[in-house]
């Protein structure tokens, strides 16, 4: 069976709930819980599609040789996640991240990229993908070693196996934007963003216009997530909104991710863009109803339950 292969960020998160007000200097605020769990979002992606428990996946991203590195080993070992291509660095420790939860499940990040830099197109192997194989891009495109031209490169040259790219985007603390990600674009067969992050990676004021400004570079599809609006679709197969399902939201940190994951579930196992939108709003439900990126992400068969209990089944035949 053909591989799902999820490129970019790879972190352990600190996250802490409820946050409702920041700390002026040198004072405090007080939380109930503090969590130690996986994150940054190819490893959020990879992750989730482990979980889901359908298709073989991957993980290509760096870590450090420290508590932090074990800790993203022994947890993604534990789900089946290969990990076998991982690098590693000794220049800088795993990446991190401190996710600030506020009530109603809306979120703040203080991220430290950290290994995530050392990733770049000497240390990726790319004779790990096969014909067939799709390669998620997550947030690779703020990385020192993997923006710009840098991840055009790797983009071409993973291209050149025959695999199916799909590319999702995250807040530029650069103030980049439109120069780190357009290089990439000629590459990218299912682009996926948000609705702020479209304008500001197209330099558009509407979405109209950003949409035209990524139709251009001709992906098979484009996906914009609107949060509790769903997600809007754009392909030649399908256009329209997704919407959400309903849950009791608690966190939304890596719910984007999620989406993705159960995206990609679909897609490589033949659906249609519709039945596998669909499925990845289902997936990105499931993880919004506990804290952390991956923690309410369940398996292909609790996830269906909730499909069909929500009456989104529609006409699909959904045995995998």
């Amino acid at each position: 069976m053909n591989k799902i292969w999820s490129l970019g960020i790879a972190n352990v998160d600190i996250v802490t709930q409820p946050i409702t007000k920041w700390p002026v200097f040198g004072g405090a605020v007080s939380s109930d819980t503090t969590e130690l769990v996986l994150g940054g979002m190819a490893l959020n992606t990879a992750a989730s599609i482990a979980k889901i428990g359908k298709v073989p996946v991957g993980l290509l991203s760096c870590i450090g040789h420290d508590i932090c590195g074990e800790i993203i080993e022994k947890g993604l070992a534990e789900l089946n996640v290969d990990i076998s291509h991982i690098c590693y660095t000794d220049k800088a420790n795993t990446g991190n991240a401190i996710c600030f939860i506020h009530p109603g499940g809306e979120r703040s990040f203080v991220l430290c990229m950290a290994a995530n830099h050392d990733l770049n197109e000497s240390n990726i192997d790319f004779d790990a993908l096969g014909k067939g194989d799709f390669l998620h891009v997550g947030g690779a495109m703020i990385m020192n070693g993997t923006k710009g031209e840098h991840l055009a490169n790797i983009l071409k040259k993973a291209k050149a196996h025959q695999v199916t790219i799909s590319l999702d985007t995250c807040w530029d603390g650069t103030d980049q934007w439109t120069s780190i990600l357009a290089p990439c674009l000629p590459y990218v067969d299912i682009f996926l963003t948000n609705q702020e992050e479209a304008l500001l990676y197209a330099g558009k004021e509407t979405i109209k216009d950003a949409l035209d400004f990524y139709s251009a570079y001709n992906p098979q599809m484009i996906v914009v997530k609107m949060g509790n609006k769903g997600a809007y679709i754009k392909s030649n197969e399908f256009a329209g909104v997704i919407p959400i399902f309903t849950v009791n939201a608690v966190d939304a940190t890596g719910a984007g991710d999620a989406f993705d994951a159960g995206l990609l579930t679909g897609l490589i196992n033949k659906w249609s863009i519709e039945q596998a939108a669909v499925f990845g709003s289902a997936v990105a439900a499931k993880c919004v109803t506990a804290f952390g990126a991956t923690t309410g992400v369940v398996s292909y068969e609790e996830t269906l339950e909730m499909i069909m209990a929500q009456s989104r089944g529609g006409n699909w035949n959904w045995i995998l």
